[in-house]
């Protein structure tokens, strides 16, 4: 493959045999379609059963890798995604790629998801924590969320236990390049290498539109020389999921307002217009993540054999295409009419010259990087994040632990040597009690996916830049 296509060494530490590793470590550009585990309101042989056709039209179809199978997306009470994973793989004889979601889970849960899918001959997993249960109350404008009780396992304790399992499975993980602020941005970043650190083999981004920060996530990886390969996810939106836009299509998916317009323009003329608009968009994306040095794609929102056709069509056109990445700047630009797809004012980009003619991969002598300066700590936490620890330690009496616990630590019940991930502050200000770092679902300002607060994680940052130990956000977290 050629330069122009964005071909780079892979760092592939797995070593058992699977389609989607080998398709990986031989720089074979991978396409999956994505499927939702069916709803647990409907029964599940009809449920799974457009699903089950669209696996048996790719049955032949070499371009496409495989289905990738999300956990509990549409809500906890969806159908198990073993079983729709092991449905699907009978009817395209490919093994899936299967997602292991957090929402309302525990070690149990994901030992047994694991073990099932490991019997099931599924040996590829995406571990991602979640957006918001459906289960999840809370009230409108409360300062506090109120605690899950079943709770939300993060990412980074899935990887953990994959890891752990014995089973020779290849883990991938979940980082949402789409964040518009100096804070948001490297949450991501930083969270995406701790996941690295802790067992993923490779990652799958969330789903979006603006090419500059799918440019951005790969620039920012040259730069780090991490080799990981990477999957873009991609979202096909039909007629009914652009009359109902608002701001997102899901958590962490913002639609920016000129997109949004331009959409719904697209979107007026009828319904065929608008799908033909859709797949040409979707075909663009695919060309533009091969050049940018993807190593593949995951398309959402196909619901139906006919799309499906259409969108295999579209797959052979951009594998096809020979454009040169200046050509497909070009091409990108002028199809969108060069509109903006941040979804606010200033937003953050981490390069300067991002979706040029040049370059097309990372150079230090014109990539520039911009000014990413932080917000400041309060007093406040800095004076907790030098006390608690104190406080905390095994010197200190029982007593002295406990009401520090109870107290300064809001009656937090996991293991305290948990809090030092978040520079011992509270965990739960963050409605998901996570520890490790952001999730992907805050709002493009920065608003936690609740809509209470700032995200949680702007205050940890803040206090590892003010102590110069932002590659303390990185760290792997420990298998035992």
């Amino acid at each position: 493959m050629s330069k122009e296509r964005g071909t780079k060494q892979l760092e592939m530490r797995f070593e058992g045999d699977n389609p989607l590793a080998n398709c990986l470590r031989e720089g074979k550009f991978v396409v999956l379609l994505e499927v939702n585990s069916p709803p647990g309101d409907q029964p599940f042989d009809s449920a799974v059963a457009m699903a089950s056709n669209m696996a048996k039209r790719i049955a032949k179809v070499p371009e496409i890798t495989g289905m990738a199978v999300t956990d509990r997306l549409g809500g906890e009470g969806d159908h198990d995604p073993v079983e729709t994973g092991a449905r699907l793989a009978a009817a395209s004889g490919k093994m899936p790629l299967l997602y292991v979601s957090g929402k309302g889970s525990d070690e149990t849960r994901v030992r047994d998801l694991l073990a099932r899918a490991a019997s099931s001959g599924i040996r590829t997993v995406v571990a991602v924590t979640g957006d918001r249960s459906d289960r999840h109350d809370a009230p409108a404008n409360a300062k506090r969320v109120p605690p899950y009780p079943a709770g939300y396992l993060d990412s980074v304790d899935i990887l953990r236990f994959g890891r752990k399992s014995g089973q020779n499975v290849l883990l991938g993980a979940g980082v949402n390049p789409f964040k518009y602020s100096p804070s948001d941005q490297y949450l991501q970043f930083y969270k995406m290498v701790r996941k690295l650190q802790s067992g993923a083999d490779f990652l799958v981004t969330h789903a979006g539109w603006d090419m500059r920060k799918l440019q951005e996530l790969q620039w920012y990886l040259q730069m780090r020389d991490i080799g990981h390969p990477v999957l873009a996810r991609l979202r096909l939106l039909m007629l009914d999921d652009i009359q109902a836009l608002q701001d997102e299509v899901y958590p962490g998916v913002p639609v920016a307002k000129g997109f949004a317009a331009l959409l719904q323009r697209e979107s007026n003329i009828n319904a065929t217009q608008s799908l033909a608009a859709q797949l040409h968009r979707l075909e663009l994306q695919i060309a533009g993540c091969r050049l940018l040095g993807y190593s593949g794609v995951q398309i959402a929102g196909i619901r139906d054999v006919q799309t499906l056709d259409m969108v295999l069509a579209k797959v052979s056109e951009a594998l096809a295409a020979t454009r040169t990445y200046a050509d497909w700047v070009k091409a990108w630009n002028e199809f969108h009419n060069a509109i903006p797809f941040d979804p606010v004012r200033d937003a953050y980009y981490v390069f300067s010259r991002l979706l040029q003619p040049e370059p097309q991969m990372y150079d230090p002598a014109t990539a520039k990087l911009t000014d990413r300066s932080l917000p400041g700590t309060t007093k406040g936490d800095r004076f907790r994040a030098r006390l608690l620890p104190m406080l905390l330690s095994e010197r200190m009496p029982e007593w002295v632990v406990s009401a520090t616990r109870r107290v300064a630590c809001c009656g937090w019940q996991k293991p305290l040597s948990l809090l030092k991930y978040c520079y011992h502050l509270c965990p739960l200000a963050c409605p998901k009690n996570l520890v490790y770092g952001a999730c992907g679902g805050a709002q493009p300002d920065g608003t936690c996916e609740f809509g209470h607060a700032p995200c949680f994680f702007h205050r940890v940052i803040a206090l590892a830049a003010q102590r110069h130990e932002l590659d303390r956000l990185e760290e792997g977290v420990p298998h035992d």
